[in-house]
């Protein structure tokens, strides 16, 4: 994350626009992205390529690799750490900073941009809170309210790192009992300990690592096999169901089939169920059969 460096505005859209060229267009020679800036940055240089890729390199883990073998530059998210967090902070910085710009013009851009959901700002401090707590290693304790089972229980919670899941932002960690996932949305009264732990964050990230959503006790881990019906396509790739997505070949050119190695939770069944008729499980068959039946009783409360 930026942690070690101040980025000034100019480097933030440079990086921006370097990286997302080079996710579109892999292996650009140095002249080829010149030729991109000069359209877009005319104060781009080869020796500012040089410097944003050291900085990136040494600050952030994010890559931008030479291929001798294809003679261009590339942008390594292979061997970068958190490449897509990396780059969703980018979008924050860089969307934060045209609306800013904007704020003492007669026409304000927001007046030209209508948000998903009402922002919960009111949850800010305790975001702030979590988030310092998980860096110095400190247990928090909190009360929290359970849309599920409709109570307040009170916890103690080792917190190891902060996931957004559609557009609401939870914290993981383990209580006396394991491993839990809580919504930030849903905490009153936290308070940070004193008693400092032993942190669990890349643990935590890995069982994490292969779900969709924030469940990963439902099942256990199994290759997904999903047949789209190829309008679909653009969709799904541009937007993948989960980072092991893959095509795979299908014989009918009217159908676009993916495979995914998941956790197959009630999260990703939503997501499935989603896609209705434009959608087929192919494997494993019990959740086939799972999303069957849930179409069949959707199909009775009409």
């Amino acid at each position: 994350m930026l942690k070690t460096t101040k980025l000034n505005l100019t480097q933030v859209r440079r990086i921006s626009l370097l990286l997302a060229y080079l996710k579109r267009n892999p292996y650009r020679s140095l002249q080829e992205i010149l030729n991109y800036f000069e359209e877009n940055d005319k104060g781009f240089k080869d020796r500012t390529l040089y410097r944003l890729n050291e900085t990136l390199s040494r600050d952030f883990a994010i890559e931008i690799v030479f291929d001798e073998r294809n003679n261009g530059y590339y942008f390594d998210e292979e061997n970068s750490t958190n490449p897509e967090a990396f780059l969703s902070l980018l979008e924050i910085l860089v969307t934060a900073e045209l609306f800013s710009s904007n704020f003492n013009e007669k026409n304000n851009a927001l007046s030209f941009v209508e948000f998903e959901n009402t922002a919960a700002i009111e949850h800010i401090p305790d975001f702030k809170i979590v988030l310092e707590a998980i860096q110095k290693q400190l247990p928090i304790t909190f009360r929290h309210n359970s849309f599920y089972h409709l109570k307040e229980d009170d916890y103690t919670l080792k917190p190891y790192f902060l996931k957004q899941y559609q557009n609401r932002w939870y914290v993981i960690g383990e209580t006396d009992k394991g491993y839990r996932t809580f919504g930030i949305d849903r905490l009153e009264n936290i308070v940070i300990g004193s008693k400092k732990f032993k942190s669990k964050t890349e643990e935590a990230k890995d069982k994490f690592s292969n779900v969709v959503g924030l469940n990963y006790v439902d099942h256990r881990i199994e290759k997904i096999h999903l047949s789209f019906n190829i309008s679909q396509k653009p969709y799904v790739k541009s937007l993948p169901l989960h980072r092991s997505q893959k095509e795979i070949d299908s014989k009918n050119e009217s159908l676009f089939d993916i495979e995914l190695l998941i956790h197959p939770n009630f999260e990703f069944k939503q997501q499935v169920l989603k896609y209705g008729s434009l959608v087929k499980v192919i494997e494993p068959k019990w959740f086939a059969d799972e999303i069957k039946e849930e179409l069949r009783k959707g199909v009775e409360n009409y």
